[in-house]
């Protein structure tokens, strides 16, 4: 609100032509991260309420957790934060909660990064030292007046004078809580509290077995069994979870007798070290499923805590060929693939990550999966090197040959170690967001059985012919290289057995023949790739794109980018299925230049352009596939406007529309209402609208009926918005309505969800009163005019939730007392002024 004040001034002397535009939210003062309660576990919650009282402790500045692996740490620290955020905004004690995993070889930079992120700085840190990051975060910091540093999973002492921490007497704002298996290292860093956490006794341990194995039968024999078993677990919440899902629905004596030898077994034959993973290893051995044990292991390659876009690890899976490669990619990833997570989901193998469609390891497993791989004895050995650190990585003389699988994620490597060259074996290599420049043209040449290669967010310049000479390659993740200019001609192509092509965010933009030099790699190479079936490229060419439309069929996923422009957002994972096409700059020309990968494209991206016509540019360029349909930042002269042949659906299959910062539109609908006739968007169940600031209404009255299928609205930062459904339409010299096509009471029957946010000026949803049947939330956040919602007693019988301020609540005029007393229970008071986005504000793990 401050800067807010010092730039009003100069906003409104100084003239925009571009408007004034902010393009992402606030920042919350605290993320939920997705994760177990321990509300009901007793002994859990007194640690909780202990931390929670150091943490509102103004004498205590760092805390320290620490306890053996899978004890519960992590979870007890996710639980505060989530505390945090769920408690009033108004007595949140921190300006910002920031959380950080720390690999268990600390990396300076990767710590970094992520405090940049949740600061809104990850673009500054980009490209640069670590020094030059310290004194980045140093400054930012130093203008929290209060804030909290969460630390998970500290191995070893870290520096927080390098991370760029503001610490001392002159800085009290600022509190650390760490995780730590140690003691030593809550020591070196100079904890204030300690807070030690154990294992589940067995009380409390078999309370929690028995939330994941179920009821079991009222025979003793197997209570006295399953008492045992759970004892087994040592205490541990992972190995308990995983072990009760496994016995989950065994109802006869056999079976338990079986488990318990079996984990007795398993005692004889693994060392002292090792006995946490011994009910994991039971566990592990009783997964049922071909090459499900193998697709478990391979998620071990990546980072502590990292969440794993499931889309992304099936890609990985089907070119390490773990599924089955008879079958076709789609089969493999809606069937195969989706039933080998859930069933690894299911068995508390996996747990859900961070993000929607993600999955990750909990530490414990992953730590039990590196064990497993490294005890190999058939040569499939994993070298991952969050575990080891650069300094100590070297593959030992007669390893080589061993090796199949290599995980160097996230450190620093500005070139490729020489030591990996020798691995004949080799089908994995992880090398992505280390700082490489170069890769040496001999590298790839004893790599003949390399399938996956992962380069994302590296810093390479080129790419050497001689890649080529991977005839096994399978999937090439080239996303998050901007400066990347080079690829030789027929690199790609020589790929014959490319499946997976991710140049998103790359610096290479694909021209046609003609348009650059020989040497250089052309978008017809892309045809010869004949099992491709996903792609990410950015296209740079304007004229017509020769992509044959069967081969374009062939591919089951595409993201194509075409316009000269770098693109300014992160976006969630490519989905299996998804096809879509992003426009920058001249619209209708490029559109008509990709009219074949238009008529397949169920998502279209339009940015940047001027847009005659939405309604002109669907007649001109088949768009019967499109599912969504998100605008930013165009001049639109008209939108949705038709003029004859009024019973033609203009977007058949529309399912999602969202416009950001559209100048000149005062009307989305505009002549579609006068114009009569059928549904023109009988599937419609989304409309998402950010900054457009010249539009008063977002759906006319009489248009209500067109959208029988609605679910969702969101609108946001549209400054003249005065109401969010239209009034009917009426005589300017008579106050009849002149309207013959008017929505009754039952429009929009299966709207759900109303999100209304920094809409100064709206003073009502709409002038009319009708039921909205379906209606469950509604979030409201910085809209002080509205004093009315669409509710009486005969219509609010849906409403589950009502979000917002609670000044505005409270100043809300009702029909009546007894409709407000019915919803007083539903209303919930706003934790942040962040509320869930459309797909063009979501950001994708990093």
């Amino acid at each position: 609100m401050e800067k807010i004040q010092e730039v009003s001034q100069p906003i409104g002397s100084t003239n925009f032509p571009a408007g004034f535009v902010i393009s992402y939210p606030l920042r919350e003062p605290v993320e939920l991260i997705p994760g177990p309660t321990i509300v009901h576990q007793h002994a859990a919650s007194k640690l909780l309420d202990r931390l929670m009282g150091l943490v509102l402790n103004d004498h205590t500045r760092k805390i320290g957790i620490y306890g053996m692996g899978g004890v519960g740490k992590t979870t007890l620290v996710r639980n505060l934060n989530n505390m945090l955020a769920e408690g009033s905004s108004s007595a949140q004690p921190f300006d910002i909660v920031i959380w950080v995993t720390v690999s268990s070889i600390t990396d300076l930079h990767g710590i970094q990064f992520q405090i940049a992120r949740r600061l809104g700085l990850r673009n500054e840190l980009r490209g640069e030292s670590k020094e030059r990051g310290t004194n980045i975060l140093l400054e930012e910091l130093k203008k929290e007046k209060k804030f909290l540093l969460i630390m998970d999973g500290v191995w070893e002492k870290i520096d927080l004078d390098k991370v760029g921490i503001p610490q001392g007497e002159d800085f009290l704002g600022c509190k650390i809580i760490l995780t730590s298996r140690s003691l030593d290292v809550c020591n070196q860093m100079e904890t204030n509290e300690n807070i030690r956490v154990d294992g589940l006794n067995d009380e409390a341990g078999w309370e929690l077995f028995g939330n994941y194995v179920g009821d079991l039968p009222d025979v003793e024999e197997i209570k006295s069994l399953a008492r045992e078993v759970a004892q087994a677990c040592m205490g541990l919440p992972p190995a308990i979870k995983v072990v009760g899902s496994s016995m989950r629905g065994k109802k006869t004596v056999g079976f338990w007798r079986d488990a318990l030898e079996g984990l007795r077994r398993s005692a004889i034959i693994i060392e002292p070290a090792e006995e946490v993973f011994l009910p994991l290893k039971w566990s592990y051995d009783s997964l049922q499923g071909k090459n499900i044990q193998s697709c478990l292991l391979y998620c071990s390659l990546f980072p502590k805590d990292f969440s794993i876009g499931e889309g992304e690890l099936i890609q990985y899976w089907r070119a390490e060929g773990l599924l089955d490669e008879s079958m076709n990619p789609e089969e493999s990833s809606d069937t195969t693939g989706v039933a080998l997570i859930e069933k690894l989901k299911n068995s508390c193998m996996l747990e859900p990550g961070n993000h929607q469609g993600t999955v990750k390891m909990h530490d414990i497993i992953r730590e039990f999966a590196l064990w497993m791989v490294s005890s190999s004895k058939d040569g499939s050995k994993f070298f991952v090197q969050s575990d080891m650190g650069f300094n100590k990585m070297m593959i030992g003389e007669g390893m080589h040959d061993s090796i199949k699988r290599v995980s160097l994620i996230g450190g620093e490597l500005s070139e490729i170690p020489k030591y990996l060259a020798g691995c004949s074996r080799l089908s994995t290599l992880f090398l992505q967001s280390n700082p490489l420049k170069k890769i040496p043209k001999e590298f790839f040449l004893g790599l003949k059985a390399l399938r996956v290669l992962n380069l994302s967010g590296t810093l390479i310049e080129s790419l050497p012919k001689e890649v080529g000479e991977l005839s096994n390659l399978r999937l090439l993740n080239l996303s998050w290289t901007g400066a990347l200019e080079s690829i030789e001609a027929h690199t790609i192509s020589s790929l014959s057995s490319l499946e997976v092509l991710d140049m998103y965010e790359s610096g290479y933009g694909w021209n046609l023949k003609g348009e650059v030099d020989e040497e250089s790699a052309t978008l017809e190479e892309l045809l010869h790739l004949k099992g491709l079936y996903f792609l990410r490229i950015r296209v740079y060419s304007n004229a017509h794109l020769p992509l044959d439309l069967d081969w374009l069929k062939r591919l089951t996923s595409f993201q194509i980018y075409i316009g000269h422009n770098r693109g300014d957002r992160d976006w969630l994972p490519l989905q299996a299925g998804e096809r879509v096409v992003e426009i920058d700059g001249d619209v209708e020309h490029l559109a008509k230049c990709a009219e074949g990968m238009l008529s397949i494209a169920i998502d279209l991206d339009l940015k940047g352009g001027i847009i005659n016509g939405i309604w002109e540019l669907s007649k001109s360029i088949q768009l019967q596939c499109l599912k969504s349909l998100n605008i930013y930042e165009c001049q639109v002269r008209k939108l949705m406007i038709r003029r004859e042949d009024v019973q033609h659906e203009v977007l058949p299959n529309l399912e999602e529309i969202s416009l950001t910062a559209i100048e000149n539109v005062e009307n989305i609908w505009e002549e579609m209402v006068a114009s009569g006739g059928g549904r023109r968007f009988p599937k419609l169940r989304k409309i998402a609208v950010i900054h457009c600031e010249g539009l008063k209404s977002l759906i006319p009255y009489d248009f209500l009926q067109e959208l029988d299928n609605l679910e969702d609205i969101y609108v946001r930062n549209c400054s003249n918005m005065e109401e969010i459904f239209g009034a009917k339409v009426v005589d300017e010299n008579t106050p009849k309505i002149v309207s013959t096509n008017v929505a009754d009471r039952n429009a929009l029957p299966k709207l759900r969800i109303l999100t209304l946010g920094v809409l100064p000026r709206l003073r009502c949803i709409c002038q009319e009163t009708f039921s909205l049947p379906a209606l469950e939330m509604i979030t409201v956040e910085r809209c002080d005019d509205l004093r009315r919602l669409p509710f009486s007693t005969g219509n609010a019988n849906k409403i589950r939730e009502i979000e917002g301020e609670e000044e505005w609540w409270k100043k809300l005029e009702w029909e009546d007392d007894d409709t407000k007393l019915n919803l007083q229970k539903y209303f919930k008071a706003s934790v942040s002024h962040v509320y869930p986005l459309p797909r063009a504000f979501l950001l994708d793990n990093e």
